[in-house]
């Protein structure tokens, strides 16, 4: 037990080590929604890779309630159709990965438009 406790904790230390140049990278606020409230790093690997500007993004707690697929109004979302154009490839991943829980016609429209352009 005490060895995953410690994987854990490397972890979670080598992630903190990015946190200078992912908000320099974010500029201090929420890569998917641009709120400035609550921002914590999420890897979007799951913890799998050793963290990575390459698949962490900053985000807000409605932006990971909406990737843990906890989705309460869609709406709070609508930011999502143009960051799913983003130049940060983790961005467009976390982007794409809500647009793919949304139950709508614009979520649908976003993604597909993205899917055309390669940019997904």
């Amino acid at each position: 037990m005490a060895k995953g406790r410690d994987k854990h904790q490397a972890y979670l230390d080598a992630l903190n080590l990015l946190g200078k140049d992912l908000a320099r990278r974010a500029k201090s606020k929420c890569e998917l929604l641009g709120d400035n409230d609550d921002l914590r790093a999420y890897d979007l690997s799951g913890g799998e890779d050793e963290p990575s500007l390459d698949h962490v993004v900053l985000i807000c707690a409605k932006a990971r309630s909406a990737l843990d697929g906890k989705i309460r109004d869609a709406n709070d979302l609508r930011a999502l159709e143009t960051i799913v154009w983003s130049d940060l490839l983790p961005v467009r991943v976390a982007a794409s990965r809500i647009l793919e829980k949304l139950d709508e016609d614009w979520a649908r429209e976003a993604l597909e438009n993205a899917k055309t352009m390669g940019l997904e």
